[in-house]
C-alpha cells in the first residue's frame, strides 16, 4: 500500500493502466499476457511490469473483450492476491464466475454505478462498443480526477457523460482510445471529444502499439491537441508520471 499525496500513474500497453493514490493501487483492463498471440495478434511490446510488481488492491474491467478481461491475467492475479477486488460490468462478472471464481470477489459496476474504497471514487460512464454492457471510467483519487475511455466509438454524447460524472470536480487527465479500429473511434475523434472535455493536465492517447493489425500513429493527436493549447503527450509502458 503507498501513501503518495499525488497520484502516480502507469500505462501497462493498450487499455491497460495502474493508478495508485490514497493508499490504493487500481489496475484497469490488465492485458499482461500474449493470449492473442495465437489469433494472429502477438504482443509488439514485452510485458511491462511482473504479477509479483502489480500488487493491486482492485482490478477493474471495462469491458469483455480478450485484450481488456484477459483469462491469463486474470488466474494469476486472483491467485496471487485473495484480497484484491473485481470490478467491472456485468458481463465481465458474468465471465468472471464462468471461469470458477467467487461471485462475492466482485463489484458488478454497469453504467451510472459507482464503487468506492479508501478516498477513491469510480464512476462507469457510457462507452459505445460492441459489448453492449461496455463503460468508461471516471476516477477521483489523490486529488486528482482521470476519465479512462475503455473501447468506444465517438458519439455526440460521450463527453456529455463524462462531465456529468466529474460534477464539480475538474477534470485533469484523459486516457482515449485513438486506433480507429474493432470499434474504436480514430485519432482526430478522440481530438473532438478531449477538446470538448479540456482536461486541465494531460491527454494520452492508448490503445496502439500493442498489435500491428490494430494500431495507429499516435502523433498526430497529439499535435493536434497541442496546437489547441491541451497539454498532449505520449506514454511509456511501465514508466510512471507523477500528477
Amino acid at each position: 500500500m503507498n501513501n503518495l499525496k499525488k497520484l502516480k500513474l502507469t500505462w501497462l500497453c493498450q487499455g491497460n493502466f495502474l493508478l495508485e493514490g490514497d493508499g490504493i493501487r487500481i489496475v484497469v483492463d490488465p492485458y499482461l499476457s500474449d493470449a492473442l498471440a495465437d489469433r494472429g495478434m502477438p504482443r509488439m511490446q514485452p510485458v511491462p511490469v511482473s504479477f509479483e510488481d502489480l500488487k493491486p488492491d482492485v482490478v477493474i474491467f471495462t469491458h469483455d473483450h480478450l485484450d481488456h478481461f484477459d483469462e491469463e491475467s486474470v488466474r494469476p492475479i486472483a491467485k496471487m492476491y485473495p484480497n484484491c477486488v473485481f470490478v467491472g460490468p456485468s458481463s465481465t462478472y458474468e465471465h468472471f464466475k464462468k471461469m470458477g471464481y467467487d461471485p462475492k470477489r466482485f463489484v458488478i459496476m454497469d453504467v451510472g454505478d459507482a464503487y468506492a474504497r479508501g478516498g477513491v471514487l469510480v464512476k462507469a460512464v457510457k462507452a459505445h462498443h460492441s459489448d453492449p454492457k461496455s463503460i468508461g471510467l471516471v476516477i477521483s483519487i489523490s486529488g486528482r480526477t482521470v476519465y479512462i475511455s475503455g473501447d468506444t466509438l465517438f458519439e455526440d454524447d460521450l463527453a456529455e457523460g463524462v462531465k456529468k460524472a466529474c460534477g464539480k470536480n475538474p477534470l485533469d487527465i484523459v486516457a482515449i482510445c485513438i486506433n480507429g479500429k474493432l470499434g474504436n473511434m480514430k485519432w482526430d475523434e478522440a481530438v473532438k471529444v478531449v477538446e470538448e472535455l479540456a482536461p486541465g493536465m494531460a491527454a494520452i492517447p492508448m490503445h496502439y502499439g500493442l498489435f500491428a493489425k490494430n494500431t495507429e500513429d499516435p502523433e498526430p493527436f497529439v499535435n493536434a491537441l497541442r496546437g489547441k493549447s491541451i497539454n498532449a503527450h505520449t506514454m511509456v509502458p511501465g514508466k510512471a508520471e507523477l500528477y
